[in-house]
């Protein structure tokens, strides 16, 4: 008898501290997230924008379609090669800080997500890791969750600037960027397997953005059922996020990972019943939770209240974009002041970078010691004690500046 039931307490042992190692961590249930004590837990988050993955537009150089390659090579034409990377270097490490944590928690936000580049996650000790494994200190003290999203070094999924890539989708068609990119979200996953205060990995980062491309929409699927698998291999308690070319619920099939959620963006579109249509349809018909996972804080306020407030009240959690940016023509819930000079730093970047326009382009280049006074400004600037908060973009559920 004893012998017997030593060996069933062997057998459940293990299903039992299984179990329990599973109710650390957040994840689905029907259409609902789930948070560790098996409550629902709506997320209301901010994105973490131009850290890991610098955005020319967020510098002021122009538009969207100015890739990070562009921006550090205005960084280094001004400063030097070995300069421009010690300015890169303390611009992360400044940007986001434990006093910027604390900010977003006592604002209300419950979750923090962080776009993340490849080539900061090269190995387990780069420096990449450094900063996320810093950022999940602070906000496990916090009790913020954090998203992880991959969006830089992915082989052009984009087929526009923001994922720094060749400008055409060659992930959803070369197996050798494929396999990069699996071993890149495998190296991630492996790291952070048994770190709850992660919520979910965001797979890809708003595949196929221009339309030209959604004739290679029917490729996409696959590819994030090749991402699962390689990362259902070292980690199989964290949500993942998939996102649509577009938004485009319509195009993807019958969930294929019983811990998924299905995220959308804005895309320019104005909120209303008519907006939301698809994607309930699509919760309702799979049975999936869904997640408005990037709304931009960059129009009007009447704009992003509206879509928050419709996404709160379908039970649909949210995240804002972007949490502290340089200010100027274009609003935001937070920022910081530019330079006093950095209309100077603007010109010489908006000059093409062609044989025969160098020497116009030396006729606007800031001196020497003025280019590097004006960025050990903005190194100060971007601190959290500069911010300054804009209070009607916050007017959202369960937000209150403090």
């Amino acid at each position: 008898m004893l012998l017997r039931c030593l060996t069933v307490l062997c057998f459940t042992l293990p299903l039992l501290l299984t179990s329990a190692a599973h109710s650390q961590f957040v994840k689905t249930k029907g259409t609902e997230i789930v948070d560790t004590s098996g409550k629902p837990l709506l997320i209301r988050g901010i994105s973490i924008g131009n850290w890991m993955v610098l955005e020319g537009y967020l510098w002021h150089f122009g538009g969207v379609n100015t890739y990070q390659k562009d921006v550090e090579a205005v960084f280094e034409d001004l400063l030097g090669p070995t300069h421009a990377q010690e300015f890169l270097y303390r611009w992360r490490q400044n940007l986001i800080t434990k006093a910027d944590v604390h900010r977003i928690k006592q604002d209300g936000f419950n979750t923090i997500r962080i776009p993340l580049h490849t080539k900061y996650l090269k190995t387990d000790d780069d420096e990449g890791f450094k900063l996320i494994d810093q950022l999940v200190k602070w906000c496990r003290e916090e009790h913020l969750y954090v998203i992880l999203m991959l969006e830089s070094g992915v082989g052009g999924t984009t087929g526009e600037a923001s994922d720094d890539g060749p400008g055409y989708p060659w992930l959803l068609k070369d197996a050798g960027m494929q396999a990069y990119v699996n071993k890149a979200w495998q190296r991630i996953a492996h790291h952070y397997k048994s770190e709850p205060i992660i919520l979910g990995y965001d797979l890809l980062n708003e595949p196929l953005l221009w339309t030209g491309y959604l004739y290679l929409e029917d490729l996409l699927e696959p590819e994030y059922r090749r991402l699962t698998e390689a990362i259902r291999k070292v980690d199989t308690k964290h949500m993942l996020i998939l996102q649509p070319a577009r938004g485009r619920f319509s195009e993807f099939g019958e969930p294929f990972d019983n811990n998924s959620v299905y995220s959308y963006h804005s895309y320019n579109s104005a909120p209303g019943p008519e907006f939301l249509k698809q994607y309930l349809d699509f919760r309702t018909k799979y049975q999936v939770p869904i997640l408005f996972s990037e709304i931009y804080a960059e129009r009007s306020p009447e704009w992003l209240t509206t879509h928050i407030n419709q996404a709160d009240q379908n039970n649909i959690g949210w995240m804002i974009w972007p949490y502290k940016k340089m200010g100027g023509k274009s609003p935001g819930p937070y920022t910081f002041p530019p330079p006093a000079d950095w209309a100077k730093i603007i010109t010489f970047a908006q000059q093409t970078r062609e044989d025969h326009t160098v020497k116009d382009r030396n006729a606007v280049r800031p001196p020497q010691n003025e280019s590097e006074a004006i960025f050990a400004e903005i190194l100060e600037n971007e601190k959290n004690e500069h911010v300054i908060v804009h209070p009607e973009y916050l007017k959202l559920p369960g937000i209150a500046p403090y």
